[in-house]
C-alpha cells in the first residue's frame, strides 16, 4: 500500500527532471528578451546564423582609433553585406557560425582589409588585417577587432514620470 500511495508522486517528479533537461538543451545562451541567431539553409545542404539586422557595434585597431555605432547588414543565403559609418562596408560569407569577409575603409582612410569572426550566444566578435592609405589617422599596416549583438537596437524613448503613481 505504501509504494502505490508514493509512485504518483515519484512519476511526476521524474517527469518534470526530464523536462527540465530536455528543456535546457536548446539553450542558446541568449539574453532574455532578445533575439537569438537562427540557422538560415545555405547551399548543398548546410547551413549558417543568420547575422542580418541593425545591430550595436564597437571597434578598434592598431592605429589608435576606436569607434562604436550601429552596423546594419543584409543577408542573402550565406552572403551578407553591410555599412558601418565610420569604418567602412563588410560583405563576406557565413559556413555554420563564422564569418569570413572584406572590409573596405571609408574615409578618410582607403584600403582593404580580410577577417573573420564567430557567433557566440548572442554575440559576433572578429578580426582582421589589411592595409590603408591616406593621412593620419590611417596606417600602411592595420590590424583591428569588433564586436556586435544580436540584442535588440535600443530605442530612444521618453518617458515622463507621473508623480504619485507606483510610489
Amino acid at each position: 500500500m505504501g509504494l502505490r500511495r508514493w509512485l504518483p508522486q515519484v512519476l511526476v517528479g521524474a517527469g518534470v527532471l526530464v523536462l527540465l533537461f530536455v528543456g535546457g538543451c536548446g539553450d542558446k545562451n541568449c539574453p532574455p528578451n532578445a533575439p537569438c541567431p537562427t540557422p538560415t539553409p545555405g547551399s548543398g545542404g548546410g547551413g549558417c546564423v543568420n547575422v542580418s539586422g541593425t545591430r550595436n557595434m564597437i571597434w578598434s585597431d592598431s592605429c589608435g582609433n576606436k569607434g562604436s555605432g550601429q552596423i546594419s547588414l543584409t543577408q542573402v543565403t550565406c552572403t551578407f553585406g553591410g555599412n558601418l559609418t565610420g569604418l567602412g562596408t563588410f560583405a563576406g560569407t557565413v559556413s555554420g557560425n563564422n564569418l569570413s569577409y572584406t572590409l573596405t575603409f571609408s574615409s578618410p582612410c582607403a584600403g582593404t582589409a580580410t577577417g573573420t569572426g564567430m557567433v557566440t550566444g548572442s554575440f559576433v566578435n572578429g578580426t582582421y588585417t589589411g592595409t590603408q592609405t591616406g593621412a593620419a589617422p590611417c596606417c600602411a599596416t592595420v590590424t583591428g577587432e569588433f564586436s556586435f549583438d544580436f540584442a535588440a537596437t535600443p530605442v530612444p524613448t521618453t518617458v515622463t514620470p507621473t508623480p504619485g503613481v507606483g510610489f
